[in-house]
């Protein structure tokens, strides 16, 4: 099925971009410095985070490699139901993020982060390509879900339509109808 190769693909490559990127920290920016990007909006920071999401405290260490492993057998299950390469690609985001996270904390016992932005003395908390392609996924999720989910049948019927979505209905307005 064509949309399983969406989802294996952004799985892959988000996972690829995450650990190449924290590599290549590590590798260059030691931990507490910093390197401006675009002024202060834009900064590469290396911070090691042996915390949660934002840095709150989920409770003891274990928990940091149970709930994302919950996670990544939910996607498998969502992922593997999807009827479209969008979900498809957005659940792959997910997954690959969050193995990105969970590799940094079997490897390192904490999580690489070096994305901080901020302007004008605010500042967002420090994050990672995983965090960035999961928050990603999440929105595309919604997104499609709001804004370009398909009306129910019974849905189109209630409304009068006579013809197929997307088709026009061969009326004189020379409108036609368009499907999402």
């Amino acid at each position: 099925m064509m949309r399983r190769r969406y989802f294996v693909w952004a799985a892959i490559l988000t996972l690829f971009l995450d650990q190449v990127s924290k590599i290549m920290i590590y590798g260059m920016v030691r931990p507490g410095e910093q390197a401006r990007v675009l002024g202060d909006v834009l900064k590469v920071l290396h911070q090691e985070n042996a915390r949660g999401v934002f840095g709150w405290s989920l409770g003891p260490q274990w928990v940091y490699f149970l709930l994302p492993l919950v996670g990544i057998v939910l996607v498998l299950w969502f992922a593997l139901r999807t009827d479209n390469a969008w979900s498809a690609v957005a659940y792959g985001m997910i997954l690959g993020g969050a193995f990105g996270n969970l590799v940094d904390r079997v490897r390192l016992g904490q999580v690489i982060d070096f994305i901080d932005v901020g302007w004008r003395g605010w500042r967002w908390f420090t994050f990672n390509v995983a965090d960035s392609a999961v928050v990603v996924g999440i929105i595309m999720l919604i997104g499609r879900e709001f804004l370009w989910h398909r009306k129910p049948a019974a849905e189109t019927a209630q409304s009068g339509a006579t013809h197929a979505p997307g088709v026009p209905d061969g009326g004189d307005s020379g409108e036609k109808s368009i499907s999402r």
